[in-house]
């Protein structure tokens, strides 16, 4: 039984290369908070079935990755939503960040 284990030990390689992530931020001006709370009211419907955290911020993960929506008032005292999507796979993330998009333009309507 020792050989076997020390045979698969042999086996294994342990890499400590950090985990390549792709980051996509988006920050715009909104002319009030409803926006805000209809394009978290939208996303949080469309990804119902992925995890969530919407303590303060709207946070879901999806797979390879994670994405949140908030809201905060800039320098200039500005309402201001920020959009960024992080994962592994740049293809995912901005799949991801334009169907993000998408729900935001059609809210804006």
């Amino acid at each position: 039984m020792d050989s076997l284990k020390n045979k698969l030990d042999k086996n294994i390689e342990t890499f400590d290369d950090p985990i390549f992530h792709f980051r996509l931020k988006k920050v715009e001006i909104i002319k009030n908070h409803g926006v805000y709370d209809r394009m978290v009211n939208w996303v949080s419907g469309e990804f119902d079935l992925y995890l969530k955290d919407e303590s303060d911020i709207l946070k879901v993960y999806f797979p390879n990755g994670w994405f949140l929506i908030k809201s905060f008032n800039d320098e200039n005292n500005k309402k201001v939503i920020e959009i960024k999507v992080e994962g592994k796979s740049r293809k995912g993330c901005q799949r991801m960040m334009n169907q993000l998009e998408r729900i935001y333009n059609h809210v804006l309507l």
